[in-house]
């Protein structure tokens, strides 16, 4: 075993206001204040004027914010930006974007038309070092000025017309300094501008007396920051918008000139450049602020969602595993705050015997985080763990799967078996139960104990309980506390059928998990289901669920005030709008099997929940997986811990782990498990190839002992 700090962020949670139905007040968002600035430029031998923008509460805050740097358009000033104020007071009051510093820098140079380049033009009006001064004097001096997160992570860039080329040029050209770029209607011209086009006028792309230099422009225009940006390897983020209406180059040759489609040409390069999230919208509206106003808005919500997050800060965790490929099977405390993980181990952990193929390895760590023992289970096949519960009386049961002889009955057994085994506290096995069907695959994934009695649930190939209704059925068993099956029943329909969670909520026992068939009404796609029996045995109701998209149901738990809570994930519009690809879904059902409560929540890319815990107070916590940013990215794959409130108020968010993928495995299936503990919870995982075990307060503070 070793501990290792691994990268979790810690963000504060945004708060938004709210209008109570019926009201006529309408949401205040509280001000920001907008005060006119400037600093000495060495670059440029003169001050750099700007408006500065603080969101509300900056000055009463020790906190570090985002900065958006805001270019104004050929002509203008940096008054131009100051309307967008109630827009960035608004999305701050909502929660839609955090609390943001807005720089608007002026710039003046070359009659106003500098293209934020640059030059070497020797006219009239000479060219100055506009993008050197940007980056030389202006950002380092914003930095040490305002408390700013003075890194990509923290800094956007935004502008309009010229101010949008300039944007999309020093995102690009300057990644290592920009994490996220929006441009509005920019003023870009591929290969070269029109004979028209003001780019020629004013000496921007200038070199000596003439005022446009067509290999200066080559060398400055967008292509060419698209491919440095490229050999970077570095992640970025663009929002491209402009309108329907903009203005039309009077030449049909020209045509390819109009910003319209020149924006499009843009986002259809960007689109294909690794590492480049792009995203284009072309809206009703011209070359003004009725297209950039909006536009703006959805930008910001946009890029928001991948920068602004205070860096990683270390997390505690104990990885254990070997030098082959393991995988987490399963947590769990007892009354005294004990912790039980179990492990799939690719060799020998801690000294204990290895059978061959990976057996599973059940350890208990003390409250202060001590480990106390180790107990491996194995045989010359495969075993996997899926489950970890401890009973009334103290004693620890773990399930999962093998295709050996476990229990020393099943001599030539190939395939999959289910088994359960229970240990005492002390890590004395008193029994070891395998079940199957001889030539199938039959799979125990879930565990749950009332008093001293144990229910399993999974799924079978075979006839275990009944006949088979097609394909995989899923199970559901009760075991007593001697480990003999007291009933065992099977269901399924035509399609594939899992049992992939299980629960005991007050008197009833809950079975979840996914169907590719009807075992109730479908929905479309995969679907979840909810199937409640007696402790008897005797089936009450089954409840089927989800979209038209694919639907599944991972993880279960009992509601103090009855019912169960679930989570696992949605591709469609299960509890609102789809962000990305899949979306974690949460929901409440009742004893009746009514969902009461539903929720969904996600990123652009794959987010799944897998497990979910219910503390004595009613506070919901829900584990799963993210390749998005819920909040800092951390490699591939995050872990994602989640709690609700009693009143389902989501309440804060952690997006945890390495440069490794964790919580999931290479198939972007869930590998993590979660229990509630006196002080928060503690989640098992995978990370890499080796398992983590790592634990929260309720405040969402990383404090593995």
């Amino acid at each position: 075993m070793r501990k290792l700090l691994l990268p979790v962020l810690t963000a504060a949670t945004l708060v938004g206001s709210f209008v109570v139905p019926g009201s006529a007040a309408q949401p205040t968002a509280a001000p920001g204040v907008i005060t006119t600035a400037s600093l000495p430029s060495p670059t440029l031998g003169e001050n750099i004027n700007y408006n500065v923008y603080l969101p509300a509460g900056y000055a009463d805050s020790d906190r570090r914010y985002p900065v958006i740097y805001l270019l104004h358009g050929r002509g203008d000033s940096m008054s131009a930006w100051t309307q967008v104020k109630s827009r960035l007071d608004e999305m701050i009051g909502a929660g839609e974007i955090p609390p943001t510093i807005a720089i608007m820098p002026d710039a003046p140079w070359s009659s106003r038309a500098s293209w934020y380049v640059d030059s070497a033009y020797k006219g009239a009006d000479p060219g100055r070092p506009v993008e050197t001064a940007f980056f030389r004097d202006l950002i380092p001096q914003i930095d040490a000025t305002y408390r700013t997160i003075a890194d990509r992570t923290g800094r956007a860039i935004a502008g309009y017309s010229m101010g949008g080329a300039g944007a999309l040029r020093y995102s690009l050209a300057h990644p290592t300094v920009f994490g996220a770029a929006i441009a509005l209607s920019p003023a870009v011209y591929f290969p070269l501008p029109p004979s028209d086009s003001s780019t020629r006028d004013f000496g921007a792309f200038g070199k000596g007396k003439d005022p446009f230099s067509e290999a200066t422009y080559l060398k400055l225009n967008w292509p060419a920051a698209l491919k440095s940006f490229a050999a970077t390897g570095l992640q970025s983020h663009l929002y491209i918008a402009v309108g329907d209406d903009e203005y039309k180059n009077p030449k049909p040759i020209d045509a390819t000139h109009d910003l319209d489609f020149e924006a499009h040409v843009v986002f259809n390069q960007a689109s294909r450049v690794p590492n480049l999230t792009s995203e284009f919208r072309v809206v009703d509206g011209g070359h003004d602020w009725d297209v950039w106003g909006p536009t703006f808005t959805e930008g910001a919500k946009y890029i928001f969602q991948y920068i602004g997050k205070p860096p990683a800060t270390p997390m505690q965790a104990t990885i254990t595993g070997t030098a082959g490929d393991d995988f987490a099977g399963g947590i769990a405390t007892d009354a005294s705050g004990n912790v039980y993980q179990a492990v799939a181990a690719s060799g020998a952990l801690d000294g204990q015997p290895y059978a061959g193929g990976t057996d599973v390895a059940l350890i208990k760590y003390r409250p202060d985080g001590s480990r106390e023992w180790t107990r491996s289970l194995g045989s010359s096949g495969t075993e996997r763990a899926y489950g970890v519960a401890v009973d009334a009386d103290g004693r620890v049961i773990v399930t999962g799967y093998t295709n050996g002889d476990l229990d020393g009955s099943h001599a030539g057994n190939a395939t999959d078996d289910a088994f359960v085994a229970q240990y005492d506290a002390a890590g004395n096995r008193r029994w070891l139960t395998q079940f199957g069907v001889p030539g199938v695959a039959d799979r125990s994934y879930s565990v749950a104990v009332d008093g001293s009695d144990i229910y399993v649930g999974g799924y079978t190939k075979g006839a275990l309980g009944g006949a088979n209704a097609g394909d995989k059925d899923l199970f559901v068993a009760r075991l007593d506390g001697d480990g003999q099956q007291v009933w065992l029943r099977q269901t399924g329909s035509a399609g594939e059928d899992k049992g992939m969670a299980i629960a005991v909520s007050n008197g009833a026992v809950y079975l979840a998990g996914m169907t590719a068939g009807e075992l109730g009404t479908s929905a479309g796609g995969l679907d979840g289901f909810l199937t409640r029996y007696s402790t008897d045995g005797d089936p009450v109701w089954t409840k089927q669920f989800g979209t038209a998209a694919s639907d599944e149901v991972w993880g279960l738990a009992p509601d103090p005030a009855g019912g169960v809570y679930l989570t696992g994930y949605t591709a469609g519009d299960f509890a609102g709008t789809l962000v990305g690809d899949k979306d974690i879904l949460v929901a409440r059902a009742d004893e009746d099997g009514a969902l009461t409560w539903r929720d969904q929540f996600g990123t652009t890319g794959n987010d799944k929940g897998a497990a979910i815990g219910v503390d004595a107070s009613g506070n919901v916590y829900v584990g799963g997986f993210t390749d998005g940013s819920l909040e800092t990215p951390l490699g591939k794959f995050d872990g994602v811990l989640t709690k609700y409130s009693p009143d389902h108020t989501r309440t804060w968010t952690r997006q945890f782990g390495t440069a490794d993928d964790d919580a999931a495995d290479p198939f972007a299936e869930a590998n993590l498990y979660l229990t509630v503990t006196p002080t928060g919870t503690q989640l098992s995982g995978l990370t890499g190839t080796n398992v983590f075990r790592t634990a929260f307060t309720g405040e969402g503070l990383n404090n593995l002992p």
